[in-house]
């Protein structure tokens, strides 16, 4: 019962929260960060070489720095460790590149000291983690160059180059400061021995990745590059033991519409936040220019948990869509009933493959018994009504989980709506 009403008001992909943001519709988001104490959201700019920031719920939006204060650029990653924001910036197009990366004060908004890359060729600095112990590492997407600072010289320098690490983009380390892990284009997701410098995995298939983030041994990425727009979405890679190696891959959520490009993410506490939609395709990326302007729309902060033991399955029925949260042996689900426009709901505990539990809508209530196939891609549904207890209504309503973006399919003779 503890997710019923979170599951009843959601009808969405796994998502607990959108907030719309009040900033400017051509801001065109890519870095955010969160303020672990005060939650206040930062979000830069690629448009207006800016950062803006607003409250968790939207509210007090405001301008953190100015339009090319402190000599920032066109945003990129950001993150914050107690009250320093790390912000990197480029400016593009190529010919006239540069790359900035800015420390403020998030309590003053004021700088506390900045580096300028001087590289003789062409590079752009995406994303950046930070570790416990203040060391700092940063991406740079147009080689194969990982960056960190030189603490005694105070400047930006290599700290690693690598054939296997081409165009890299997310980067995350371990909470024990211990390997460092890459998103690279060419190679998949790879684990880098801090101490060594040396690659600890092979290369693989995990590519596509935008955003990442280590949480909880296991590493949060968010994929938004795939050419099958449907298999884009949030994953999480689960990490063996020593953190060395990715044992599983799992999709958590899917975003809201196949058109959206969302970038970067943050974690407060057990949650993921990230701008649904950056719009990023509507701006020419090597001139800087809005396509279309009638187009834009404002910007909304979507949420998703990542308790281990909450995962979220969104199922086709013939009466329209189902979303089944399973938390542990506890599942909650949430329906519309469209003939009376409300929305209905189950709830109950699992036992291997059935869950035995209660429904309720406007029609009613009573129990109801779901039987999932093995792999939980679908399920046949007994119930009866309060009203008549002694009537059972048997394999009468289904579900398949749905395979892509489209409103409905057809399915074992039976057409599934998913809307």
């Amino acid at each position: 019962m503890k997710l019923l009403a979170w599951s009843l008001a959601l009808m969405s992909c796994s998502l607990t929260a959108q907030t719309e943001l009040s900033f400017q519709k051509d801001l065109f988001p890519e870095g955010i960060a969160i303020h672990p104490i005060t939650k206040k959201v930062y979000l830069n700019s690629l448009l207006h070489n800016k950062i803006v920031c607003s409250n968790l719920d939207g509210t007090h939006a405001e301008e953190f720095t100015g339009k090319d204060e402190y000599g920032y650029l066109s945003g990129f990653g950001m993150t914050i460790k107690g009250d320093t924001l790390y912000a990197l910036g480029n400016s593009l197009p190529k010919p006239q590149n540069k790359s900035v990366f800015l420390l403020l004060n998030t309590k003053t908004g004021k700088l506390i000291t900045s580096y300028a890359l001087k590289e003789t060729g062409f590079a752009y600095l995406n994303d950046l983690a930070v570790g416990g112990n203040g060391e700092i590492f940063i991406t740079d997407s147009e080689s194969e160059k990982i960056y960190t600072i030189n603490k005694q010289e105070d400047k930006l320098e290599v700290f690693l180059t690598h054939d296997e690490l081409k165009h890299c983009n997310g980067i995350a380390i371990s909470e024990d400061d211990k390997f460092l892990y890459l998103a690279s284009y060419t190679s998949g997701l790879r684990v880098v021995d801090i101490a060594t410098k040396k690659l600890v995995n092979k290369p693989n298939q995990y590519k596509g990745i935008d955003g990442l983030k280590w949480y909880k041994n296991s590493l949060i990425a968010l994929v938004n590059t795939r050419r099958d727009a449907t298999q884009n979405g949030v994953y999480r890679f689960q990490l063996n033991p020593n953190q060395s190696e990715i044992t599983n891959e799992k999709k958590i959520a899917a975003f809201q519409e196949e058109t959206d490009i969302p970038t970067t993410f943050a974690i407060l506490k057990d949650s993921l936040y990230f701008v649904d939609d950056s719009q990023m395709d509507n701006m020419n990326q090597e001139t800087y220019q809005i396509r279309d302007s009638s187009k834009l729309e404002h910007y909304n902060l979507m949420g998703i948990p990542l308790s281990p033991n909450v995962y979220v399955k969104n199922y086709c029925t013939e009466i329209g869509r189902f979303d089944l949260t399973f938390d542990s042996d506890e599942v909650v689900g949430a329906y519309l009933l469209k003939h009376k426009n409300a929305l209905g709901g189950v709830w109950g505990k699992l036992e291997g493959f059935k869950m035995t539990g209660r429904w309720m809508d406007a029609d009613g209530r009573g129990d109801i018994i779901l039987t999932f196939t093995e792999d939980f891609s679908f399920f046949t549904a007994d119930y009866r009504s309060d009203g008549e207890p002694e009537k059972w209504y048997i394999d009468y309503w289904h579900g398949a989980l749905r395979p892509n973006m489209d409103t409905s399919f057809d399915f074992n003779a039976k057409t599934f709506t998913c809307e």
